[in-house]
This record gives structure tokens, sequence and C-alpha cells, in this order.
């Protein structure tokens, strides 16, 4: 029976069926008045882009032109791994590489919608798998969670490693494995010997009300910023091998790259080419000296330079009034990539970027550039 405690908290002694009832009513109920006095939450829709075909047969996934820079092998890569019978890829390496976009443009190339989500510490297994709720008058049912509820195509999960990745999604491991994971959770919270929810590794046309049965467009596409793997949830070595891995470097040839965008972007004239080093990409060379970073927060630097000065020849160094427009750039997008980097590293990167800038080593502009590197040096 339920005996209750100086706290007025409920405690159960007996496994008879009316103690069990009283038991189930109780918990409900606690359900029900949590999510009473919880506020609102703000619903987001998933993230959709009818961008590509639904297919059940084999895609080659093409060069996207949108994304410069990106090394061939990457693409070899995708198409040898789905190929293979690989049915979830991740991409990894530097940020800033165009690893997100590059997964959902294979997602749109793979399927006709596709969801998107991001990492996070606060991730549950409920979150992405599911658990019991409650969902009215009292009563707790199981609700799917977002990967259960996009189960008919692909998910995209940005930053995996931004959660207990092996935590948030143990349950499906051994889907992953291409075999049949059994839930905790039933079909009736209310009746013991009610059934228990499945995951099925593969299509079932005719799956029952308690089994989750992928749909042939779905998989998991997921992306790791490298320089995040020290400090943020790591993958088992069993779950990683469920997926085929895509490293997405920075370019190898800075200068090709920043010519070509600058062309394609009319920043600079058809038939301009430097003849030597710019300033862009000696600042770019001296930043992966020590932090590797992709192209997206020095296009967002370059973008800032034309903006700020429309005139400034960015294929030669600027004039002694023209410097600050690139350290504006640097302090605005690239100078929070690098916290945490070593104290000579600091050094040589705000020696890297005076040169470039042709700034006297005794100016202001250089001064204060040193200092807000060494502030976020260790």
């Amino acid at each position: 029976m339920a005996m209750p405690t100086a706290h007025n908290i409920p405690i159960y002694r007996g496994l008879d069926e009316k103690d069990r009832q009283r038991l189930t009513r109780d918990v409900s109920a606690a359900f029900a008045r949590a999510a009473a006095e919880m506020p609102a939450a703000q619903k987001t829709e998933p993230e959709e882009e009818a961008v590509g075909p639904t297919s059940q047969d084999l895609v080659e996934i093409p060069e996207f032109s949108d994304l410069i820079g990106v090394d061939p092998a990457v693409y070899r890569q995708i198409n040898a791994a789905l190929k293979a019978g690989k049915q979830h890829l991740m991409f990894y390496g530097p940020p800033g590489t165009g690893k997100t976009t590059l997964a959902q443009l294979v997602a749109g190339t793979l399927h006709d919608v596709y969801t998107m989500i991001t990492g996070s510490a606060d991730w549950t297994s409920q979150d992405v798998i599911g658990g019991y709720q409650p969902v009215g008058e009292g009563r707790v049912s199981f609700v799917p969670g977002v990967l259960l509820q996009n189960f008919d195509r692909p998910l995209i999960v940005d930053e995996l490693n931004r959660c207990d990745i092996d935590k948030v999604i143990g349950p499906l491991f051994t889907v992953l494995s291409e075999q049949k994971t059994t839930l905790p959770y039933r079909t009736d919270i209310a009746d013991a010997e009610s059934l228990a929810y499945v995951i099925l590794p593969k299509p079932k046309p005719s799956a029952a009300a308690h089994e989750f049965a992928p749909k042939p467009g779905w998989r998991i596409l997921a992306t790791i910023n490298s320089i995040d793997k020290a400090a943020l949830y790591q993958m088992s070595f069993a779950l990683t091998r469920r997926f085929g891995w895509i490293y997405v470097d920075a370019p190898r040839d800075l200068r090709g790259f920043l010519v070509e965008v600058m062309h394609k972007w009319e920043m600079v004239d058809a038939d301009d080419e430097p003849a030597g080093p710019i300033p862009l990409e000696r600042i770019w060379r001296a930043i992966n000296g020590a932090r590797v970073i992709g192209p997206a927060p020095i296009l967002d630097m370059l973008k800032t330079v034309r903006a700020i000065d429309p005139d400034l020849n960015l294929l030669a160094a600027p004039e002694v009034d023209q410097a600050s427009a690139y350290l504006d750039g640097f302090y605005m997008y690239v100078l929070p990539m690098l916290d945490g980097i070593l104290r000579k590293q600091a050094i040589a990167v705000a020696t890297e970027v005076r040169d470039a800038l042709d700034l006297a080593d005794k100016s202001e502009e250089a001064r204060t550039l040193a200092e807000r590197l060494m502030d976020l040096a260790v």
C-alpha cells in the first residue's frame, strides 16, 4: 500500500494489482502536473529542402560548383562509400570547410526532403529516440524523438559531438549494426503484458503498430569539427565504425582559392592575377600555422574588407590607411576562432599579419593586434 511520509511523498510496498494501478495513476498525474507548470516550449519546424529526387537507386554525387576548394577526393570517397553500401556518412575536419553545406547538398541529391538538427550537450535519448511523456488528461505514452519522427528521409546531425553521442543514440546502436533493438517502453504503460516498441534496421511495409521501420530513404549524415574533438564528447570505436568518415579539409591552394572567389564575386577584374602572395593569403596561412580553419570565416573577412573599402586592391599590400579594413575583418571573424592557441603561436600570427599588412612594428595597430592575440593565448 502507499504510505505518505512526513514530506507527503508516497512510498509503495507490495506487488498486487491494486497497488500497481495506484502507482500508474500517481505517476501519470505527476507528469500532467509538471507539464502544466512548464512554460510553453517554442516549437520549430524541421528544416526541409526540396532539392533532389526521391530515389531508391544508387545516385552519383556530383561535384557541387558552389563549394569552391573542396578536394575532388571528398566526392570520390562519398561515392565510393555509397557504392560500397555504407548508409551513414560522417563529414569531419576543421571548422568552416563547408561540411554542413556538403551534407545538405548530398542529402538533397539522395532524397527530395531532409531534416537537419544541431547537436547539443542537453540532448538525451528521449530527444532523439523518444520516451514516455504526458499526452494530456493525466495519460503518459511513448512519444517518438526527432529521429523516429523522420525515419523516412535523411537526418543531418550537425556538430554531432556536441552531445553525449553514445548515450543519446545508444538505443540505435544495434540498428546501425543491422539488427533490431527493443526499447524499454511499452505500447500501454498501464499494461505490463503489452508489447514493447521495437526499432527495425530495414524497411518493412507491413510494420506493426509497435514497430518503427525506416523508409528506404533514411540515413544519418553527421558533421564533426575536428578542432572540438578534445573538448567535446567522443564516439566509441564501435559506433565510429558504423559510419563512412569523409575528411573535408581546408583548400590546399589558398591563393588559387581566394583569386577564384574574387573573380567569381567580381571583386577583381577577370584578367587580374597576383604576382606573388596576397595579403589575405598570408594571413590565412599564418592562422593555419596555429589552427587550421576552412574558408567560411576567411570569406566573411573578405566580404567585410570589400564592404569597408570598395576601392581597395585585394591583390596587393594595402596602403597605411587601408590596413584597418583587414584588421576589422580579422577581429570580427577570425580572432574568436584562435582562442586557446599557444603564446608562441599568437606571436607568430601577430608578426605575419603585421607584415602582410605592412604595419609598422611599433604602430598602435600592430600593438593592439599582438595584445588581442596574446589575450587568447595559453
